[in-house]
């Protein structure tokens, strides 16, 4: 049975019966195939052609994945990990280029034992290097190994590093970080992310342009982000923990805040460049002379403030809910807004009509009813109200 790359290799001819593919240059064909899994090209290019037998073994781009379906995974897995870890060690020892520009790891295995730890670590190890640019990984076990080696934050040339799941960051302010390449940060589904290893982290990265967090934290714990050069941010705080936010980005242009709490009105900088943020947000700020909850919508409103240049804003159920605290609302001028959504807990027009007065260039207005529904395990269930207003507000304008 022909593969689908050896098809493809054939249908790349002409009628003449020339064969096109196998003419194009290795540095091309050591391109197309690092958009592949390894074990893809170690078994399918030798099916194409003998001059395709041994491209893999040049390859400077490695993608590992030890299983085929990892949202469902079996516990007694050892022997797959060892047939798994059988062929990264064949593929590491035969290659013949000691380059390695893109490295990608992704390991189910859940059960803990040496053997793992030391395949894990030999494996990464192996592939930190002056040439390294992408670095991602992604480890199921929730205890053992996980602890990234500090070399890896010292690669001059890496743009994009991702790290998925039960992986351990411990950085201190004096750990030694150098990534002055590094572009795209991802921090996704972290159960034991330190925010204190993520502020070191992030002073070591003097062209961050993308930055991506995702984590459950144990107790409360404050983000200090200031960046000349992030254009976006995107922060989801994934338990009813939350997390404290200290933010000066001026180049930024997109926001995504979930679960976030501001202490107070200093804690947010420069972010008149945002053109799109989606925010579910609050603050925990009390007036001295007055602890009353109305006063605590004060750092909110010094948010949305900065973002007084934004042109989609959508701002979810938590942050609606702790503006209607506030029995009088002082929204700042939307100059630029023509897309707003709002989730809003129960419809309060007064709230609607004081946002929309601050919207002069308003193009599109959606508004959620986002209830909790007791019945079927607590689904949310949303309710879209079709509003049928003639508004001078909103000229030729659609609301949903």
């Amino acid at each position: 049975m022909d593969t689908p790359m050896a098809e493809a290799a054939e249908s790349i001819s002409d009628d003449d019966g020339i064969d096109r593919i196998n003419q194009l240059p290795n540095s091309l064909l050591h391109h197309i195939l690092s958009f592949l899994p390894t074990k893809t090209c170690v078994q399918t290019t030798p099916l194409v052609s003998r001059k395709w037998r041994n491209l893999w073994k040049n390859l400077e781009a490695l993608d590992f994945c030890d299983s085929s379906s990892p949202q469902i995974y079996e516990f007694d897995n050892d022997e797959q990990f060892l047939i798994f870890s059988v062929f990264v060690n064949t593929v590491l020892t035969l290659r013949k280029s000691r380059v390695v520009r893109k490295f990608c790891l992704s390991c189910y295995h859940v059960q803990l034992d040496p053997f793992y730890n030391h395949s894990i670590d030999t494996w990464i190890n192996a592939t930190i290097g002056p040439n390294l640019e992408e670095f991602h990984l992604t480890l199921l076990t929730a205890a053992g190994f996980n602890r990234v080696p500090l070399s890896l934050f010292s690669c001059p040339n890496l743009v994009s590093l991702s790290f998925n799941d039960y992986i351990i960051l411990q950085l201190q302010d004096n750990s030694k970080i150098c990534l002055p390449s590094l572009k795209l940060l991802q921090l996704l589904d972290m159960y034991n992310l330190d925010l204190n290893s993520v502020n070191a982290l992030l002073s070591g990265c003097p062209v961050l342009e993308n930055l991506e967090i995702s984590f459950a934290p144990e107790s409360l714990a404050t983000l200090r982000l200031s960046s000349s050069t992030l254009k976006r941010l995107k922060i989801d705080v994934e338990n009813e923990v939350g997390a404290y936010l200290e933010i000066d980005a001026p180049d930024l242009k997109y926001l995504s805040l979930t679960n976030i709490m501001f202490l107070n009105a200093a804690s947010v900088g420069n972010l008149h460049n945002v053109e799109e943020a989606h925010l579910d947000v609050f603050s925990t700020h009390r007036a001295p002379s007055s602890p009353s909850t109305s006063e605590s919508v004060e750092p909110v409103l010094r948010l949305l403030q900065a973002l007084s240049g934004i042109k989609h804003l959508k701002l979810l159920s938590s942050t609606t809910k702790w503006l209607f605290a506030a029995p009088v609302l002082d929204f700042p001028e939307f100059c630029h807004l023509l897309y707003l959504e709002l989730w809003l807990l129960s419809f309060n027009s007064s709230f609607l009509i004081d946002m929309l007065q601050k919207c002069p260039v308003l193009q599109t207005l959606i508004t959620f009813n986002d209830k909790v529904c007791l019945e079927l395990c607590c689904v949310h269930v949303f309710f879209v109200w079709i509003l049928y207003v003639s508004c001078p507000l909103l000229p030729d304008a659609s609301i949903i």
